[in-house]
C-alpha cells in the first residue's frame, strides 16, 4: 500500500506542475489572452478537476495514514516537531480544501461560451476578474502539493 501512495504522491506532484504550466501557458503573457484559456481549457476542466481530487484524495489519506492520529499527543508533537510526515499530511489537507473551494469557478469554465453568445454565463468584462483567482489557488495547490511530495519522497521509509 506505500508503494501506491508513494507512486500517487508523485504523480500528483508532477500532473499539478503540468496542470499549471498548461494554465500559465494558455493565460498568455501577464494574463493577456485569458479568452483563449477559457475557450481551450474548458474541455479539460472537469476530467482535469476530477483527476485532481482523485490523486489529492489518495495521497491525503496516505499522508495522514503515516500519522498516528488515535494518539492525539503524538500527533500534536508530530506536527509541532514539523516531522515531515505530519506537515505533508497539512500540506495535502490544505491543498484538497483549496481545490475544492475552487469548483464553481471550474463549473463555469466547463460552460463558457463567449459573452457575446446569447446564453453566456460570462458578462463582458468579468472573465479576467474571475479566472485570475482561480489560477493563483491552481499555483498555490501546486506549490502545497509539490512541497508535500518532497516532504514525503525526502525519507519514504517512514511510517
Amino acid at each position: 500500500l506505500r508503494v501506491i501512495g508513494l507512486f500517487t504522491h508523485g504523480f500528483l506532484a508532477g500532473y499539478a506542475v503540468w496542470n499549471i504550466i498548461v494554465i500559465y501557458i494558455l493565460a498568455g503573457n501577464q494574463l493577456s489572452t485569458v479568452s483563449n484559456l477559457l475557450q481551450q481549457y474548458k474541455t479539460l476542466a472537469y476530467p482535469a478537476q476530477s483527476l485532481s481530487y482523485l490523486l489529492l484524495s489518495i495521497s491525503t489519506v496516505s499522508a495522514f495514514d503515516r500519522i498516528d492520529l488515535a494518539k492525539a499527543s503524538v500527533a500534536l508533537r508530530g506536527f509541532l516537531t514539523l516531522d515531515p510526515a505530519a506537515v505533508a499530511a497539512f500540506l495535502y489537507f490544505a491543498a484538497l480544501i483549496l481545490s475544492l473551494s475552487q469548483q464553481m469557478t471550474c463549473d463555469r469554465i466547463n460552460l463558457y461560451t463567449p459573452p457575446s453568445e446569447n446564453g453566456s454565463i460570462w458578462t463582458t468584462g468579468t472573465e479576467e476578474e474571475i479566472v485570475q483567482p482561480w489560477i493563483v489557488v491552481n499555483l498555490v495547490v501546486s506549490i502545497l502539493v509539490g512541497a508535500s511530495w518532497i516532504f514525503l519522497s525526502y525519507r519514504p521509509e517512514l511510517d
